[in-house]
């Protein structure tokens, strides 16, 4: 690990309890239900804190499509996955900021844990199937109360940048909800920090391809879903490379 991403992380987390305060505020309001005064105040401070760790990093995203993306409903976001780098990427880019499926395992660092659940994040065991139902519940739920969110359906991130196989649970959420998925099309995060181990300043590319609409769909069609966003990110990688 070079100077420089230590200084990096070095920043990211005294940068992360700075905010400390603002925490404890909003942690107060969505304890009281104060949804139109807590998510303002999450959505603001987060984008206060992401977007100069951003540029100390050197990364600018370039964004296609996001005008596409419906306003004004719950959208499910299912980008591959490759870095450390697609969760900003999403974050900041969408029409308005989503919760995210996360691993359990982030549970275990303090401040961004509480950061987590007031952006109403969901924490999944992938070692436990009944916790993950679980989480899967809490996840439809919280769709189905307005908030969009992001899952990756890879599980977890590519060691080498190609499309793992796609799982099927953002499905399940789409099929209990009805609401529509953007597929997301994230390139370069690997080589800002995966690839060396080092953050390395550069391009992030990220596509949000046209809506899918699942009202109506079958069970069948569900089955078959996740293969096909699979395909739908290749090709536009495809052809991005051959443009």
């Amino acid at each position: 690990m070079n100077a420089f991403t230590v200084k990096w992380y070095t920043k990211f987390l005294t940068s992360l309890l700075s905010y400390t305060p603002d925490l404890k505020v909003a942690m107060k309001l969505k304890n009281e239900g104060k949804w139109e005064e807590y998510k303002p105040l999450v959505d603001s401070k987060v984008r206060e804190w992401l977007i100069p760790l951003i540029d100390l990093a050197g990364v600018d995203f370039v964004v296609k499509g996001v005008e596409n993306v419906p306003a004004n409903e719950p959208i499910i976001y299912t980008p591959n996955h490759a870095g450390m780098f697609d969760i900003p990427a999403v974050f900041l880019n969408a029409p308005t900021m989503p919760m995210f499926i996360a691993k359990k395992e982030l549970s275990a660092f303090p401040f961004l844990k509480q950061w987590m659940w007031v952006l109403d994040c969901v924490f999944v065991d992938r070692k436990n199937k009944n916790g993950a139902r679980s989480s899967l519940h809490d996840a439809i739920e919280m769709v189905k109360n307005g908030r969009s969110l992001v899952i990756f359906p890879e599980g977890t991130r590519s060691k080498n940048g190609q499309l793992g196989k796609f799982k099927g649970g953002a499905m399940k959420i789409a099929m209990e909800t009805g609401a529509k998925v953007v597929p997301v099309l994230i390139e370069g995060s690997r080589e800002r920090l995966e690839a060396t181990g080092n953050v390395t300043p550069g391009t992030v590319y990220v596509t949000f391809l046209d809506p899918i609409e699942t009202k109506g769909l079958t069970k069948d069609d569900f089955f078959k879903m996740p293969d096909e966003i699979r395909a739908m990110l290749q090709k536009e990688r495809d052809n991005a490379k051959n443009a």
